[in-house]
């Protein structure tokens, strides 16, 4: 292009040529993002805004990292792109580091383009090394808008494009906030869990069932953190059913939870994880379906008959390494923990202080406030359930009034403000964020019924 456009002229091509994702089209004015570094990002007309969610928590080094786009340009000039099958440097190099970070012996990856494709990949894998079919997944899962990940998530999102991919089966939450057993921690004899074991047995058990499937931490659905018993009582009962377990870490991995992956804090190693977003810090798209050793030596004899034209992209490969080694460079899966631990005294600061909101959760910085409109009925301000949040409820009124304080926070579908900085946030910038998100408060406390 001759000249730069301005922001109304770049709005007006988007609204009459582009599709804007997950909304109506009627009436968009988005802001027209013009250029980022660390922690903030810039609109066409110069104002500054704090990246309070890491874009759709992917920028977790955060914004034009340096040496990430070095190492992007450097593999554009020597090698941009070649067929997937044939061995690059970069992508051994990622293979390899990330061999090197994941849990136990999960040894082997397969790359895609994104966190959907890399969950399609690793269904289609589990139903090829099992000989099975069915997949249990949760409701107010998200792990997708690709037709088989959309259909391992059932909200929705995905019900005008059902009848869904068959053979996927969905289990309750480990809600502990909103129990759906109706049972109170730890009294509970950890039922989320146990209810796991009932579907697979009613599904068929060993003989049918194929994997287990679900995020460490929820993310979309509600930053719901499961209780600390639930993730190795999960991988006993997979082992004892034979069912692979597959941990979705698209969002909880590198670095996000204040450990490298999010089964990290619980010591369970799965079968296979799934992971994107933070493995390039967003700078180019890439996703991974990681496997224990047990799964990848299937693939000795057995063709592997899954592909993309773009896996193992050149570019992305190079943003991949070059992103886990700058984790690694500049400690912030470490930052993360202990600038996690401050972002949570800060929410409870919040909770003290509004009554809108009724429960904080989280791990690391991937954290939540949820608002409800009675802590004593536990009403939430938005039904996550039924439908998207309408831009007239409090949440999204309160989420608008931070961008218009230069603070951005990212929607997602439940009634849960979600926190989630770049892993090199600093205390200072924690400070602003939540003294912003503490004036907007204002909005859900004007609703609440108490």
């Amino acid at each position: 292009m001759s000249s730069k456009l301005d922001g109304e002229k770049i709005r007006e091509y988007e609204r009459n040529h582009v599709l804007t994702p997950w909304t109506a089209q009627k009436g968009l004015k988005p802001l027209v993002a013009d250029r980022a570094q660390g922690c903030y990002f810039y609109d066409a007309e110069g104002k500054e805004y704090l990246d309070f969610t890491s874009q759709f928590v992917f920028s977790n080094l955060g914004h034009s990292d340096r040496r990430v786009v070095k190492a992007i340009s450097d593999q554009a000039a020597r090698l941009p792109s070649i067929n997937s099958q044939f061995a690059t440097e970069s992508k051994a190099l990622l293979g390899k580091l990330l061999a090197e970070i994941t849990p136990g012996d999960i040894t082997k990856s397969f790359f895609s383009t994104g966190g959907a494709e890399a969950n399609e990949g690793a269904m289609k894998i589990a139903r090829l090394v099992s000989g099975k079919s069915k997949i249990i997944a949760r409701y107010r899962a998200y792990h997708g808008s690709t037709y088989g990940a959309m259909s391992l998530a059932a909200d929705f999102r995905n019900w005008a494009y059902e009848p869904a991919v068959p053979g996927v089966i969905h289990c309750l939450e480990p809600y502990c906030y909103r129990c759906p057993f109706g049972v109170t921690y730890p009294g509970c004899n950890i039922q989320c869990a146990r209810h796991v074991e009932d579907i697979i047995l009613r599904e068929g058990g060993a003989r049918r069932v194929a994997a287990f499937i679900a995020e460490p931490i929820m993310g979309p659905g509600g930053l719901i953190t499961p209780p600390e018993e639930y993730w190795p009582l999960v991988r006993e009962i997979c082992d004892r059913h034979e069912v692979i377990l597959i941990s979705d870490e698209v969002m909880t991995g590198f670095g996000r939870t204040g450990k490298w992956f999010g089964v990290d804090h619980w010591g369970v190693v799965p079968d296979m994880m799934t992971m994107a977003k933070g493995v390039t810090t967003g700078y180019v798209p890439l996703g991974a379906t990681a496997m224990r050793a047990w799964i990848a030596q299937k693939f000795e004899e057995l063709p592997y008959l899954h592909g993309h034209t773009y896996s193992g992209h050149a570019l992305a490969m190079a943003a991949g390494a070059a992103t886990v080694q700058a984790y690694q460079e500049d400690n912030l899966i470490e930052n993360a923990a202990r600038m996690g631990e401050y972002l949570m005294d800060k929410m409870r600061q919040l909770m003290d202080k509004h009554p809108s909101v009724g429960d904080i959760r989280g791990k690391g910085l991937f954290c939540g406030l949820e608002l409800v409109k009675s802590r004593k009925t536990r009403e939430p301000i938005h039904e996550a359930l039924m439908e998207p949040p309408r831009p007239q409820t409090a949440k999204m009124k309160l989420l608008a009034k931070c961008l218009q304080d230069g603070v951005y926070i990212m929607a997602g579908a439940a009634s849960v403000i979600v926190l989630t900085p770049p892993l090199n946030v600093t205390r200072d910038e924690i400070d602003h964020g939540m003294s912003v998100i503490d004036a907007a408060l204002a909005i859900p406390d004007a609703e609440y019924a108490d």
